[in-house]
């Protein structure tokens, strides 16, 4: 009989010990601690996976709930959901750069995904930028398993936030923009178009055909140069960063390396042929040097590679000599027979230092416009120069009442160079203005166009 006692003594307290257990807390982050609810059966689920067509969170539980328990998905997939519950946030003072938190369809508590230990963008560690928050909407991409076969989640650090209220890594928008065309030569596609044609490939892989894309200009990398025979620049529909793909070293006109010619500039249409990437899985871009520039109009609306050489005498250019530090040009069909004035730049400059030339109008009403053009810095009136300096690709656009026929351009003189721009200098000819361009190779560097005074010849 005591031994029968001891038995069922000894039973209720492993009955005892085993419960208490229970609230031992897990040495380790364990997603369990904070289960989903159950799903919300009104919510149908949409999405494949693809970056283009991301998995609403219901259509990614029914995704992972398929794997069975524990699997993980052998390839990545897309989920966009609106941020509910931040379990740990980006921190630039945390020691693993990622975050945990939870996204439904609905920003309700109920059909909730778990993002498990998730990188920022550009699938890096977190170290600056902006945290997540509440109502935050992300796409997430990445590996997921349905862990324990209770818990649908992201693979740990196999994941990351491709883009933050719209926003991606490189600055551009995922939400703007209709994806047009089919990569054919005859039905290009347009900038979104790529990006979604990119974006469906595995990371580093490399289009297996030639795809036509179209679009303006938007920024300039790097422009052409002899040395690497490449450009580097963003496109897109409308000439602004919203939907831009990165043309990543296309080659020149005829898909040869660039040794001279014309160079880009923003604002020019363009149609670039070649095979495309998905670099690291986070960057959509042209493979570099397999892709070239097929055609090419510039802003001005003259096709690239057609115009005569600035510099020289053609039809629109002025004819343009140096000698020291004066520049001359000239309207090869207009005699200067009318009057000459001249023009001292130095009332512009502030004896404190520089200013930025913008517009600026004479005593007599001609208009001097400057601009950045497609140059890294921008025009500025300096009192080193008693004048104006003039950058890479800037500009002056001299407008007056009447024809000029005659521009004399007396140049800054320092440490014994004759800074009147670069050999690539050029006057366009208008009806009543001239536009003077410091053209160059690159968006930087070469020979500074300073002007200390314009003299004006008119034609009558």
């Amino acid at each position: 009989m005591k031994k029968i006692l001891y038995s069922v003594f000894a039973l209720v307290m492993a009955a005892f010990t085993l419960a208490s257990c229970e609230d031992v807390p897990a040495p380790y982050d364990d997603p369990n601690d904070n289960p989903i609810e159950t799903p919300d059966e009104g919510i149908e689920a949409t999405g494949d996976g693809t970056l283009e067509n991301p998995f609403n969170v219901a259509g990614a539980i029914k995704y992972v709930e398929s794997l069975g328990d524990d699997v993980e998905s052998d390839k990545e997939v897309c989920i966009k959901g609106i941020v509910t519950v931040i379990s740990d946030n980006f921190d630039e003072t945390g020691t693993f750069g990622n975050a945990v938190f939870y996204i439904s369809d609905d920003a309700e508590m109920s059909n909730q995904f778990y993002c498990f230990r998730t990188l920022y963008l550009g699938n890096k560690k977190y170290t600056s930028g902006d945290v997540l928050e509440r109502g935050d909407e992300v796409v997430v991409c990445g590996k997921v398993v349905n862990y324990r076969g209770n818990t649908p989640e992201t693979v740990a650090s196999n994941s990351y936030v491709y883009s933050l209220n719209g926003q991606t890594a490189g600055g551009g928008s995922t939400t703007t923009g209709e994806p047009k065309g089919d990569g054919t030569l005859e039905n290009p596609f347009n900038s979104v178009a790529a990006n979604q044609y990119a974006s469906s490939l595995s990371p580093d892989e490399v289009s297996e055909k030639d795809v036509y894309i179209k679009g303006i200009v938007v920024s300039i990398t790097e422009n052409y140069t002899a040395q690497f025979g490449n450009a580097t620049f963003y496109i897109s529909d409308d000439g602004t960063s919203e939907g831009q793909f990165l043309v990543y070293r296309a080659l020149y006109l005829d898909n040869k390396k660039y040794t001279s010619g014309d160079l880009l500039s923003p604002g020019d249409e363009v149609v670039i042929c070649g095979k495309v990437t998905n670099y690291k899985g986070n960057t959509l871009e042209t493979q570099q040097n397999q892709s070239y520039l097929y055609s090419w109009t510039k802003g001005s609306g003259s096709v690239g590679g057609d115009e005569e050489k600035p510099g020289t005498s053609g039809e629109g250019l002025a004819t343009t000599t140096k000698s020291g530090n004066i520049v001359t040009m000239v309207d090869p069909d207009a005699a200067a027979t009318g009057s000459t004035v001249t023009y001292d730049l130095n009332q512009f400059t502030d004896p404190a230092g520089s200013v930025p030339a913008t517009t600026v109008t004479l005593s007599d009403g001609t208009v001097l416009t400057f601009s950045k053009e497609g140059g890294m810095n921008e025009p500025i009136f300096h009192s080193g120069t008693r004048g104006v300096r003039m950058y890479a690709l800037n500009s002056m656009t001299v407008t007056t009442g009447k024809k000029i026929a005659k521009m004399v351009l007396t140049c800054d003189v320092y440490n014994g160079e004759n800074l009147v721009g670069n050999d690539q200098l050029y006057a366009e000819i208008g009806e009543n203005s001239w536009k003077v361009v410091n053209d160059y190779t690159q968006n930087s560097g070469g020979t500074q166009l300073r002007i200390r005074t314009i003299e004006i010849t008119f034609a009558e």
